[in-house]
């Protein structure tokens, strides 16, 4: 448990292990990953809207493995909140804040224990967007010092040679392009400074190796980042123009590339759920592909939002959705009586919008004037009392 500003953490050790191993399989610096451990968590805690309440023995047991600790209490006015370890958004601001501080001048390390998490955010997104608008000169390569290493259709992808001479003005080229950070130098002759040079240090020393989709005429649509571990290429990133995800067109030559090298990261990974791509069962797929009913209910009870880019979704999936978020079955295309009479049982508001078949208004229904039969089972609803408050 953690109590701070009222917010006490019943998962508090499993946060802590994860930024560690996060620091870790980044390889961060001493410095940021103390930062981490400390004031990001100490925002996670304080700050992260993104966490479940948590008020009896029955909902911790579902949430936390092992006995419940005596420092809990059920229903008490001390606020125990969850935090999910996988949550995309904490991997969204984790990369942004490590990214700015890593590409950091050594001179301003001693600042980083000052610096709270919305401080790092806001000079982020600053200069991310001044990237953006400024108009960006650079001069164009020899080229090479790209290796051409995947054809599809009529669009290459090459990789970026760490030894070659040409290498910063090749990740300049790129980052000037592409309106991101990864070629963002003071000085694109030498690679030196800016989040440029914490790039081509992790280049250089093979910690990623860098990768472009180009057309027939060289110009870039997505960068791809890939580490090796234990002889497997893993996904760091894969950006489109702004940082963000590549646009439908490139996509198909994304997910080819992915399982030309057979390519793995989490199904959960921010840069390809963007892409509406998942790697599962040992492959790169659009998610609009999947139709195996495991498949599709891991991935909805990730994020449930996620059911609308399912083409052809099961029955149970469909159900899993409707139990998730009962907001959902406004949008589904596909749906039973069953699952709307659900829908309703947890969000009565919905009324004004469901509608029900043989004419039943669910507005109605609620207020208990009709009794309700799904195979011949009588669902009798609680009347419904409605009040004005003037």
């Amino acid at each position: 448990m953690n109590k701070n500003r009222g917010r006490n953490v019943i998962n508090i050790q499993d946060l802590k292990e994860k930024l560690n191993f996060y620091s870790k399989e980044k390889k961060l610096s001493i410095d940021v990953a103390t930062w981490i451990q400390k004031a990001f968590l100490r925002w996670l805690i304080n700050s992260f809207p993104y966490v479940q309440v948590v008020q009896s023995n029955e909902r911790y047991l579902s949430l936390v493995k092992g006995k419940i600790p005596s420092w809990f209490q059920e229903n008490s006015d001390i606020q125990f909140i969850y935090i999910e370890v996988e949550h995309r958004e904490i991997r969204i601001l984790l990369d942004k804040c490590s990214e700015f501080l890593e590409s950091r001048d050594k001179k301003m390390v001693h600042k980083f224990p000052r610096m709270t998490v919305e401080q790092v955010l806001q000079k982020w997104e600053k200069e991310h967007h001044a990237m953006v608008v400024k108009e960006k000169f650079f001069k164009e390569t020899s080229t090479k010092g790209l290796e051409v290493v995947f054809k599809f259709e009529n669009l290459t992808v090459v990789k970026f040679k760490p030894d070659h001479q040409e290498l910063s003005l090749e990740m300049a080229r790129e980052s000037a392009l592409m309106q991101h950070c990864l070629g963002e130098f003071d000085n694109d002759r030498l690679g030196q400074g800016g989040y440029g040079e914490y790039y081509i240090n992790k280049i250089r020393s093979k910690e990623i190796e860098l990768f472009s989709l180009r057309d027939s005429k060289n110009m870039p649509h997505a960068t791809i980042a890939l580490y090796k571990k234990e002889g497997v290429y893993w996904l760091e990133q894969i950006k489109g123009k702004q940082n963000r995800s590549p646009i439908e067109r490139y996509v198909p030559a994304s997910v080819a590339f992915f399982n030309f090298l057979d390519v793995q990261y989490n199904y959960y990974h921010n840069d390809t759920l963007g892409m509406s791509v998942i790697y599962i069962n040992g492959r790169t797929k659009r998610i609009e592909e999947l139709e195996d009913e495991k498949s599709q209910e891991l991935l909805i009870a990730y994020d449930v939002t996620l059911i609308h880019k399912i083409k052809n979704p099961s029955k149970s999936t469909l159900w899993l959705a409707t139990l998730r978020s009962p907001m959902e079955i406004e949008y589904l295309t596909t749906t039973t009586d069953s699952m709307k009479i659900i829908s309703l049982l947890q969000k009565p508001l919905l009324m004004l919008k469901i509608k029900l078949s043989m004419g039943i208004s669910s507005k109605d229904l609620l207020k208990g004037r009709y009794d309700y039969s799904i195979k011949g089972r009588i669902f009798k609803f609680i009347k419904l009392q409605v009040g004005r408050i003037e």
